[in-house]
């Protein structure tokens, strides 16, 4: 990729010759009066692809699914049409049931991520408003209380990953399809789908081939027989002899002499005939569909296209061939097993570099760095997120860490952030262990870039409860900062905050409180008292302060934070309303109600005019002033009672969502350096 990408906005992070340190914090959680009362599904909720115009037969399998009851397994060959069939059965009941919804669950992340797109379909308000994590959980009770609903969870690898789901929706349909045959004793009814019979794949050849108009179908038998009557193969070969008005017989010499082999096989050599013609007429569909290959298999957005010309003329080819489903929206679809075709070298290029193969690796990269939103905290960018993580989680699944570039390091940074945004902590710490890798393999273990990745590595890790382990990587990161960049390096002052976060997150707050108390010295000392990010460290070391029962040290450095915050950044800055936000949080959790509301009448008025109405912090401010009761007991003139420490709110250490107060968060983007992305 070339060309400079900047990050832009308060809270963005970029990565280019410098990743830096980048420390965001956790987002907490606020529910919107829409998420407040109960869920109430729409009318008429289907989203199920439909995955073939040409469906025969199968009337048997059908009449199975109309009687069973609970959940049935439907398994089978890549390309016997499983999905095909339970497609055709949900769009039958979408008359009966409500919603019906289609989640493609090759893991358990997939799975989440379907819950959660249910749970934004029912109410798309709460789309740029809550992370994953709660859009899943409110997805999971509705579908726990309700009946008459149906579920189809599409090409489920490890009966693991729907065991949760399944144990908390027993009212309603559940269908499943996998090529996984065992493993689903006491989960449902196992139907296996065989291969068509004779009579159905020439039937089915027969529709393919003469869709636009009539052909000559002499030998369709044989054809079929040959490719193993597998509905894909027959359908990819029928679709080439209608649109090349080639017959039967005629294929069969294309495809060569002798058996095809594996039913897999069958499938290889139709593509390669496709592949063969598709190369002369459209140049750009085979190397399109290669770069498919990369990408998970459902709803492929138009984002990660490539903007040529002729894309769209290619990808037309393809779809004529049956080789793709084009949705309108734009986005495409492609059969597991032609993906996985496709990524495999052709003839005479296994042992090219790059070859063909290499070509659209590195190309689904470039596009993955053209889609990928830069500012992943934006909630206007929530959406491009969810529809892109799925692509970003099978490529990872498809490819070797030693392939992967700069760019493809930056767009890892940036999934990281967001799964972390969403409190999807162990998924989060995944990417960046493999963005991680790349970083220093490309720039080395002591690079600015790689440091920052491990930064941001630590902080996941300390929130996804491994506290220990985190503790031992945040002293070693500091040690080698220490030494790489100097002992009062900003990004070493950070990595030291951070240090004090991960003993926070394992309980051991005391040693937090001297961890914190020293860093800030150190701040002071070097970036000077009214440092934004010295008052940042105030403003955590006073969370830090109330996890100790020092509920009246905390609530005097928020109030000093934020009074310097106000004077040095000014009121409208979006740290220094963060650190208000926390500091009324700290009245409020001290019982000085009346200083609380007053703060935050104040604050959402600023929040609503200077980043909307519909913001996270607004949202929480609202909340937040609603929940306040006006006859809770305070202290003279605003301040804590002195039963207030009694109690404390649960400790949030530095970087957390909440901040002291349980805001926003007081750990925020702290020292991003804006920078392109590396090439």
């Amino acid at each position: 990729m070339s060309g400079d990408v900047s990050a832009s906005g308060e809270r963005s992070v970029a990565a280019g010759g410098d990743i830096g340190w980048v420390h965001t914090g956790d987002r907490v959680t606020v529910l919107p009066p829409e998420a407040v009362g109960p869920v109430r599904c729409p009318a008429g909720l289907v989203d199920v692809p439909r995955k073939s115009a040409h469906f025969v037969g199968r009337t048997d399998e059908l009449a199975l699914l109309d009687g069973a009851e609970g959940t049935v397994v439907v398994c089978g060959l890549g390309g016997v049409g499983k999905s095909s069939l339970v497609a055709r059965w949900a769009l039958r009941q979408a008359a009966d049931r409500n919603p019906v919804w289609w989640i493609t669950a090759e893991s358990r992340a997939d799975v989440d991520a379907g819950l959660a797109g249910l749970a934004a379909a029912m109410q798309p308000e709460l789309i740029d408003v809550l992370p994953q994590e709660a859009l899943r959980e409110r997805a999971l009770q509705w579908l726990s209380a309700h009946d008459g609903w149906l579920l189809v969870l599409d090409n489920v690898t490890d009966p693991e990953d729907v065991a949760g789901l399944l144990a908390r929706t027993g009212r309603g349909r559940v269908v499943l399809t996998s090529r996984t045959t065992d493993g689903w004793y006491g989960i449902g009814r196992v139907l296996t789908l065989p291969v068509l019979s004779t009579g159905e794949a020439v039937e089915l050849f027969t529709r393919v081939a003469t869709h636009t108009g009539p052909r000559d179908t002499t030998g369709a038998e044989r054809l079929c027989e040959t490719l193993g009557q597998l509905p894909l193969a027959v359908e990819i070969a029928a679709a080439y002899c209608g649109r090349t008005a080639t017959p039967p017989l005629a294929y069969l010499a294309e495809l060569g002499s002798g058996g095809l082999g594996t039913l897999e096989e069958a499938v290889a050599r139709t593509l390669s005939v496709t592949f063969g013609r598709l190369s002369a007429s459209a140049p750009y569909a085979s190397g399109i569909l290669r770069l498919l290959g990369w990408f998970a298999p459902d709803r492929i957005p138009a984002t990660l296209l490539p903007p040529f010309p002729g894309t769209r003329e290619a990808l037309g080819e393809l779809a004529a061939h049956s080789l793709i489903t084009l949705h309108e929206d734009g986005s495409v679809s492609v059969h597991r097993l032609v993906q996985a075709i496709a990524r495999r070298p052709p003839p005479g290029d296994e042992h090219e570099r790059p070859g063909v193969t290499g070509q659209a690796r590195a190309l689904a990269q470039t596009a993955f760095c053209h889609a990928a939103p830069l500012d992943e905290e934006d909630p206007a960018h929530w959406e491009t997120w969810r529809v892109l993580l799925p692509h970003v989680e099978a490529y990872l699944r498809r490819t070797d860490p030693a392939e992967d570039g700069g760019a493809m390091v930056a767009v890892l940074a940036a999934a990281g952030a967001f799964l972390r945004l969403n409190k999807l902590y162990e998924e989060a710490s995944e990417v960046y262990e493999r963005a991680l890798s790349g970083g220093e393999r490309l720039f080395g273990p002591d690079d600015p870039v790689t440091l920052g990745l491990r930064g941001a590595l630590v902080e996941t890790t300390a929130s996804a409860g491994r506290a220990d382990e985190a503790i031992e990587a945040a002293y070693e990161l500091v040690r080698t900062m220490t030494e790489v960049l100097g002992p009062d390096d900003t990004d070493t002052l950070k990595a030291r905050c951070c240090l004090a976060t991960a003993h926070v997150k394992a309980g051991l707050v005391h040693r937090a409180v001297a961890l914190q108390e020293g860093v800030l010295t150190d701040m002071v000392r070097v970036l000077g008292a009214k440092d934004r990010e010295t008052l940042a460290a105030f403003s955590e070391l006073a969370g830090i302060y109330r996890s100790v029962d020092r509920t009246r040290d905390a609530v005097a450095l928020g109030a000093y934070a934020a009074a310097e915050m106000s004077a040095v950044l000014g009121e409208e800055d979006p740290d220094t309303l963060i650190t208000r936000i926390n500091l009324a949080g700290l009245y409020a959790g001290a019982g000085a109600t009346d200083r609380a509301r007053a703060d935050y009448a104040e604050l959402l008025s600023v929040c609503v005019r200077v980043l909307g109405d519909d913001h996270p912090y607004a949202v929480h401010v609202r909340e937040a002033l609603d929940a306040l009761e006006p006859d809770d007991a305070e202290g003279p003139d605003g301040t804590p009672g002195p039963d207030d420490a009694r109690a404390p709110e649960k400790a949030r250490g530095p970087g957390d969502a909440g901040g002291p107060g349980g805001g926003p968060g007081a750990g925020r983007a702290q020292g991003e350096r804006r920078a392109s992305r590396p090439e």
